[in-house]
């Protein structure tokens, strides 16, 4: 049996932006030296371009911070709560892990019952392991070039620079809270809501990002599926960086008697 449609959509859009992909300010789901995609219209540069200016002071200087913290990262683990909910049908399903990110584009999530699942990438190809299926479904990883905006935005906080998001997406700052737990910090809550492009259409109606003062990195993220329909939160917590991530982690080797859907078949 596959994973489902809907779980693998949220797998290959959480991690191939992954919450933590590829730290370059400025870059679109990408580093440095990987292939660039195409250039964005000149009108859609220079309507960011006033749309940045157009920002207020304080949400400026929001996105400015978490530019400033992208360039000083090089690892992050985590513990993360992955919870799916269909609010219509007042269901709800939640599964805790870990989150291990290093440059660039690194990644393995694991999450524990009933999910019972792991994603493993190294940059260049995704390994989605079910335990419940005895499955491991191997495939390419997602460039910028394939289109998909949340992969450029999932990057948001962990690679894209603030200016290309506005390019990308309105922005706002919904909330300013103080939490006073851990000596107190203040939160941010940013929503992003998709402009209309035709060469890069949209999967989700919104995306909500949470970030602190302390780290300046997101530790919320929701998406907003088109309508309403579903809801993906990811919770971040324990969240250390720059631990010297070793670069064995990343490397993937299916267990003996799991089913390998090999990339041509998927």
């Amino acid at each position: 049996m596959a994973i489902s449609l809907p779980i693998r959509v949220a797998w290959q859009l959480l991690l191939a932006g992954a919450l933590l992909l590829r730290f370059a300010p400025g870059a679109v789901a990408a580093d440095d030296d990987s292939p660039a995609g195409p250039a964005p219209p000149q009108d859609a540069a220079q309507e960011a371009g006033k749309a940045w200016d157009e920002l207020p002071p304080e949400l400026q200087t929001v996105l400015r911070k978490l530019d400033e913290a992208n360039e000083k990262l090089e690892d992050v683990t985590a513990k993360v709560v992955y919870q799916r909910e269909i609010p219509l049908l007042d269901e709800k399903q939640r599964s805790r892990g870990t989150l291990t990110f290093k440059k660039p584009g690194r990644i393995v999530l694991k999450l524990g019952k009933p999910r019972n699942e792991e994603v493993y990438t190294d940059g260049e190809h995704w390994w989605v392991v079910s335990h419940n299926d005895k499955q491991v479904e191997v495939y390419k990883a997602a460039r910028p070039e394939d289109g998909s905006r949340e992969v450029a935005f999932l990057d948001f906080g962990y690679g894209t620079g603030a200016e290309q998001l506005v390019e990308d997406y309105h922005v706002e700052l919904v909330s300013t809270r103080e939490r006073e737990e851990d000596g107190g910090e203040t939160l941010y809550r940013l929503k992003f809501t998709p402009r209309e492009r035709e060469d890069r259409p949209a999967r989700y109606a919104a995306v909500e990002v949470e970030v602190s003062e302390k780290l300046w990195l997101p530790h919320v993220l929701v998406l907003h599926e088109s309508g309403g329909e579903i809801v993906h939160t990811y919770t971040l917590s324990k969240i250390r960086t720059n631990t010297k991530v070793k670069d064995k982690l990343f490397e993937y080797k299916p267990p003996r008697g799991y089913n390998v859907v090999p990339l041509d078949e998927l």
